[in-house]
């Protein structure tokens, strides 16, 4: 079913609390100040059925200039607004602010409720009502029903209701199959409970037990119970006033303003990129730079205006700009905002965001303002292949992608299934994301890198793994440098090393020479071979010896049994075998048995056994050995 969230707005004084009284006989005025001094200070709540079974969940806001901070936070979640004006007093100053800042956060149903209709005769009804016409024209309330009601003799309140069930049916529906996000707009304490946040369910769905991340704060917090219009239930879902009792965390630790949702769904981040506008009727001109209020969801944070592409911004003009925070917050792509002077508070815009966690800009920089331009269009393809094509250096699978574009993950996965059909991006294992510009620019980086190497050590099979990540790819891991250096034709892997495909080395008669003379000795020497630093010896002016022997080591033409001991690939793999026979005989044998085996001394069956124990093909046990 769906699920319907409504809020009033309207200047002070012109009967909102009053009317949502008579709608559902809930008193929103709660606090012992608000009743004292009969004006609405902070967010109320209340609910009612509609005629049609659906159960309407209600945000009284307060009218007051004073408390637009308030306001703010509680029509940020509703899907339909109760624009209310008294018949009496018709358009004042609050009637025209509150309208601005519905609009800034495409609020797009509503209904104008004209309040006090008993005080007033109907001439002056129907003047009061054109006026309204006229200053709502071009607004999203410019063809909303205007229905005078009497909170008090209850007449037009029928005709109200109706209107709100017709209304509600035409109302977009909450994702709640997103990964689940309250803005909190109250925290409290009860006895025997512990910490209750409320506030509205803007995305997916919320059950006992979860365990869920209060943004920006990252503490952690664990749902013991809900409350969906003071009624106990198992899930609360997308679209709804919910309570939620939390343990884990203390009243002190958590604030209005702070976000509840899935862990890792969001991040934090002090700079976003938007798309701002200014208010026709702001009278103000912003320069880069002047400081302003941030009104997002439920919280108010002050933040630095950078003008991107323009250097001042007028009355009724649009800009892309980055805002940098003096507090951390999270949100999503596509949200909403407002923006407020810093001294005189008033409200001069607002936008879209589009960049959820920039990185700092320069300005007029034309790349971003492109990249901001696709985002703005919301065509999600190309949302993600310019996400993909910024972020590929940092190696980010597709739940940093969905974090980082607001999208859900569903709509997130599709785009990257289109995308990889088209050959824009390649998916590596645990869902890791790379752009072909990413894997282009990097194969001409890697062939400049290697042609460098090749010509400074010929003689080598080519340029160290290790070395070639740390140049190249410092941020990944080396299970997912593999599977990278296999997008590569051009390249070669061998063993430790990479060079080009077709690279091989082309070695002097001397260095032949040289190669065949210490294989041949060390075949003829076999289990007593004599120390590498002495056969070297012979060859005195080969400056590229070390070189040939790691050679030698890395293509397995010769097994290094420790810094002086080597033996000829055969030579090991008879030593090994005649090992093994005797091993399966007799299962354990003590270091003088494998000498004798082999012929040869203590000075050389020691590493051997201890290199067959490195490899994994012998264990000791006591003074003895067996195969592991």
């Amino acid at each position: 079913m769906k699920n319907i969230i409504i809020g009033t707005a309207g200047h002070i004084d012109h009967g909102k609390t009053t009317l949502i009284k008579a709608l559902t006989n809930i008193e929103t005025d709660r606090l012992e100040e608000e009743k004292k001094r009969g004006i609405t200070i902070d967010l109320g709540f209340a609910f009612f059925n509609l005629p049609s079974g659906k159960r309407a969940g209600i945000v009284d806001v307060p009218g007051h200039e004073k408390f637009i901070k308030n306001m703010l936070a509680g029509v940020s979640g509703i899907d339909l607004v109760l624009f209310v004006v008294s018949a009496e007093e018709g358009v004042m100053p609050q009637t025209q602010e509150h309208l601005d800042i519905l609009s800034i956060l495409d609020v797009q149903k509503g209904i104008v409720v004209l309040t006090k209709k008993d005080l007033v005769d109907d001439e002056w009804l129907y003047m009061i009502k054109e006026d309204l016409k006229e200053t709502f024209k071009g607004t999203f309330l410019e063809n909303a029903p205007m229905i005078g009601v009497s909170s008090i003799t209850r007449d037009g309140m029928d005709e109200l209701t109706s209107e709100i069930d017709k209304l509600s049916d035409q109302v977009e529906a909450k994702s709640a199959s997103s990964a689940v996000r309250l803005p909190i707009d109250r925290v409290f304490t009860l006895t025997g409970h512990g910490t209750i946040v409320t506030g509205t369910l803007v995305e997916g769905h919320v059950s006992e037990g979860e365990v869920l991340t209060v943004y920006p704060s990252m503490k952690e917090a664990k749902v013991r119970s809900i409350q969906v219009h003071s009624e106990g239930v198992k899930t609360a879902y997308a679209g709804q006033r919910v309570a939620i009792n939390v343990t884990g965390i203390k009243k002190s630790e958590i604030n209005r303003g702070e976000i509840l949702a899935h862990p890792e769904s969001m991040q934090v981040t002090s700079m976003l990129d938007v798309k701002l506008k200014l208010l026709t009727n702001s009278g103000r001109e912003l320069k880069n730079w002047t400081r302003l209020r941030l009104y997002h969801g439920t919280k108010e944070i002050l933040c630095r205006l950078v003008l991107l592409d323009k250097e001042t911004i007028k009355p009724g003009e649009e800009c892309f700009a980055q805002l940098r925070l003096e507090e951390p917050t999270a949100c999503k792509y596509g949200d909403h905002f407002v923006v407020r002077f810093y001294s005189p508070l008033e409200t001069i815009g607002g936008g879209t965001i589009l960049d959820p966690n920039a990185l700092k800009h320069k300005r007029f920089k034309e790349d971003i303002i492109e990249e901001l331009m696709f985002k703005e269009a919301g065509n999600q393809d190309e949302i993600i292949d310019s996400l993909v094509k910024k972020n590929s250096v940092d190696f980010w699978n597709i739940d940093e992608y969905v974090k980082q574009s607001g999208l859900p993950k569903e709509e997130v996965t599709e785009q990257v299934e289109r995308l990889k059909e088209d050959g824009v991006i390649v998916e590596l294992s645990k869902q890791v994301l790379l752009h072909k510009e990413f894997i282009l620019t990097k194969e001409q980086e890697m062939l400049t890198i290697l042609n460098k190497y090749h010509e400074e050590y010929p003689i080598r099979l080519g340029i160290p793994k290790e070395e070639l990540r740390n140049k190249l790819f410092a941020n990944i891991k080396n299970k997912v440098f593999d599977e990278v250096l296999a997008l590569y034709d051009v390249i070669r892997v061998q063993g430790k090393y990479i060079s080009y495909a077709e690279f091989e080395i082309v070695y002097t008669k001397s260095q032949a020479y040289m190669i065949r003379s210490i294989k041949e000795r060390l075949d003829n020497e076999g289990f007593k071979p004599t120390l590498m630093n002495d056969l070297m010896k012979d060859f005195p002016k080969e400056k590229h010896a070390k070189d040939i022997l790691a050679n030698l080591v890395e293509l397995g033409e010769l097994i290094r049994i420790n810094d002086g001991i080597y033996f000829t690939s055969e030579t090991y793999e008879k030593a090994l075998k005649i090992l093994k026979d005797a091993f399966n005989e007799k299962g354990k044998m003590q270091l003088a048995e494998c000498r004798d085996l082999l012929d040869t001394s203590r000075k050389y069956i020691v590493p051997v056994m201890e290199y067959l124990d490195a490899k994994g093909i012998t264990k000791r046990v006591g003074d003895e050995r067996m195969l592991r």
